[in-house]
């Protein structure tokens, strides 16, 4: 697995503007933020409940999972769906004669550029809150904040991964993973579990109080990894020999 690992880390680093895309799409997260605190956009419940501070973080966690959505679709683009451009699918399996290698091989690549935007996000975030949002920014709250955008978040990217595994159109693949947003966004205020999942714990977390409650954040971010795992199981199947 690891040497069809490095083959997939290979042909991502050979365009030197896949990584710079990336770092792009942090910057733009944080610049997101900049003019939602312009223009002094705000949510009364988290004012109230964690400050002005709070607030700041409350909309980085909702910029960064919908630009981070934007960067998955971006790298599922050169991971995936070039694959289906190129004609080199077929090929692939041919040579490997294991899908579930390539499949969970393309993944283990694809999260791997997800963390590095989100890596790159958070540490952005620091002297942008300080600087230019003039924000105080708590170690307790912050270290929620990264539980959030790496580990719970990850089922809306495993999400868009399985939809550009399957979906040939990139075009068809974009609007199928923003529909998907809105679908989880819709369904917290009707299906109490809907809360753990996605981008949807994160607002939660914020607007129920739950930011530095533990249990609530280990057993949102267990659950997002484990469905996200089990949907790319699922999902590749198709390719598995």
């Amino acid at each position: 697995m690891r040497c069809f690992i490095r083959e997939e880390i290979r042909k991502m680093q050979a365009d030197n503007r896949v990584l710079a895309a990336v770092a792009l799409f942090a910057v733009m997260c944080n610049l997101i933020l900049c003019a939602f605190y312009k223009f002094d956009v705000t949510n009364t419940d988290v004012l109230a409940l964690y400050g002005e501070s709070g607030v700041d973080l409350y909309f980085f966690c909702g910029i960064n999972v919908i630009v981070g959505m934007l960067c998955a679709m971006f790298v599922g683009y050169n991971i995936l769906t070039k694959e289906y451009i190129n004609d080199t699918w077929d090929l692939l399996m041919i040579k490997v004669f294991d899908g579930k290698k390539i499949v969970f091989a393309k993944f283990a690549v694809f999260m791997l550029y997800q963390f590095v935007y989100t890596i790159f996000s958070l540490v952005l975030y620091v002297p942008v809150a300080k600087i230019i949002l003039h924000a105080d920014i708590g170690p307790a709250m912050f270290g929620s904040v990264a539980v959030i955008a790496l580990f719970i978040n990850i089922f809306c990217y495993a999400l868009q991964y399985c939809i550009q595994l399957y979906i040939k159109s990139f075009p068809v693949a974009v609007v199928l993973g923003i529909f998907f947003i809105y679908i989880f966004g819709f369904a917290r205020e009707g299906v109490r579990i809907a809360n753990y999942v996605g981008a949807a714990a994160g607002s939660y977390a914020f607007e129920a109080g739950k930011v530095f409650d533990h249990t609530f954040l280990l057993i949102a971010a267990v659950s997002n990894i484990v469905l996200g795992a089990v949907i790319v199981y699922i999902s590749g199947k198709k390719f598995y020999s």
